[in-house]
């Protein structure tokens, strides 16, 4: 049985690997306006590109329930579902949508939008809480470099005293 972690690790491989999405974060919280945390968003040709990936039908209910989406305050100009095989019928997909499914190895396209062209994206996305995601993650990445850039010096000057 495929769990969450499983299919949002799968949808980060994919959104770099499959689309050459430059730039891919998991479950990130954006909270500038929306307040989501999109279980897998990359970036291509400064278009986002948004994985929501559902191991159950109550958490796709739920998910097509976010006050976010209906406030025109959601990230992603592309979205898409990732899913085990027959979780979700194409007819049930909001507007937009594209489903795509694991199989195996594989991430195949099982209807909705698909992801050709990342110039005519069918959403507009929240920037500003893109931005928020972005910023959040430099922050981490340079307080981890800090904390290694202290332990390096630290560790230099251990070495010349003695």
């Amino acid at each position: 049985m495929m769990t969450h972690d499983d299919l949002v690790r799968r949808a980060g491989k994919w959104l770099r690997r499959s689309l050459n999405c430059g730039v891919v974060m998991t479950e990130l919280s954006t909270y500038a306006h929306s307040n989501e945390t999109p279980d897998a968003i990359g970036w291509i040709n400064q278009r986002s590109v948004l994985v929501e990936c559902k191991t159950s039908r109550t958490d796709f209910k739920a998910d097509m329930k976010k006050t976010s989406r209906s406030l025109g305050r959601a990230v992603g100009a592309w979205r898409f579902y990732l899913t085990p095989p027959g979780l979700i019928s194409v007819d049930e997909l909001p507007d937009g949508w594209g489903l795509y499914e694991v199989d195996g190895r594989k991430v195949k396209y099982v209807g909705g939008a698909e992801y050709k062209n990342a110039e005519r994206p069918p959403f507009k996305s929240d920037k500003d809480s893109e931005v928020g995601m972005l910023l959040s993650a430099m922050r981490r990445i340079q307080a981890r470099s800090a904390i290694f850039v202290v332990i390096d010096e630290c560790k230099e000057e251990q070495d010349e005293d003695r």
